[in-house]
């Protein structure tokens, strides 16, 4: 037993679990990431917020056995940064904020840092969450929902999807239903940076592409639809609006641009080559007369 409490007071082993906890401040940025690029989607939440609470309490047990070290010290200070950018982009998704805020709090009280800078720093993250806060709920409440994304997540519709032929692709759009207007606004996402995650997928929105916005009726209106044309004996995925209109899908409109270009310049240079033969030909039969 003796041997076993010598092993965990042991600098060399508690500075090697200061070391591992950065991975806990590399996954906080990653979930900040997420809340700010993705949308969250889940057929059951539970397993995923077991987990999840699992590796903060995990997390938060290992930094305080690791408190006296200078680099779990260091991470406390570098680790509310990042939980407020959670709480900033990820607003209103508590199950999410609330277990990395508890950790980060328990940290920075815990660690053996010297106090006047302690109180410095804790005076300059209590001011950035507070204004950062009130912005938020103040922008929100006389101004709308905040979106960094283009779309307005909490105005997407979860009932409509339809993917491309070749599932690369999806269609989704979002439901203005504001009293002054009826509106739907359509969107194609890129399915091959979604992630998957326990029971659920984070959905890409960070650099979706608008395809078309109409007034409606009712929901079961649908404005644009998937379609395939050939080009250049290619398949080509499109978009037909409101039935007629044909749009390009906007992910492959420069690879369309690209192939197009090609295709006129080996154009043009079978016509110039087929021109140079025709010269010389003509050249030949005039010298042999």
């Amino acid at each position: 037993m003796d041997k076993l409490v010598a092993f965990f007071k042991n600098v060399w082993f508690r500075r090697a679990i200061a070391v591992i906890c950065w991975g806990y401040t590399a996954f906080m940025l990653w979930i900040a990431w997420l809340c700010f690029a993705y949308y969250f989607q889940f057929e059951n939440p539970t397993p995923a917020f077991v987990l999840y609470l699992f590796i903060n309490v995990a997390a938060m047990g290992l930094m305080i056995l690791s408190r006296k070290q200078v680099i779990t010290q260091v991470n406390s200070y570098i680790l509310p940064p990042i939980v407020f950018m959670i709480l900033f982009f990820g607003f209103g998704n508590w199950y999410i904020i609330i277990p990395p805020i508890v950790v980060m709090l328990v940290l920075f009280f815990v660690n053996a840092s010297n106090e006047t800078l302690k109180t410095v720093l804790g005076t300059m993250y209590l001011l950035l969450f507070v204004i950062g806060t009130a912005g938020h709920i103040g922008y929100e409440r006389f101004m709308g929902n905040l979106s960094f994304v283009g779309p307005d997540l909490t105005e997407r519709d979860t009932d409509y999807e339809t993917l491309s032929e070749s599932g690369e692709y999806r269609l989704v759009r979002y439901l203005d239903s504001s009293p002054a207007r009826n509106t739907m606004t359509y969107y194609v996402e890129y399915t091959g940076d979604d992630i998957t995650l326990p029971k659920g997928v984070a959905k890409k929105v960070f650099g979706c592409k608008q395809v078309h916005t109409a007034a409606y009726t009712s929901l079961t209106q649908n404005f644009v639809s998937w379609g395939t044309q050939t080009r250049n004996g290619k398949k080509v995925e499109i978009l037909y609006v409101d039935g007629q209109n044909v749009r390009d899908n906007p992910y492959l409109v420069k690879e369309i641009s690209s192939s197009d270009r090609s295709s006129k310049s080996s154009a043009s240079s079978t016509a110039s080559s087929s021109a140079v033969s025709s010269s010389l030909m003509t050249s030949d039969n005039s010298s042999a007369q």
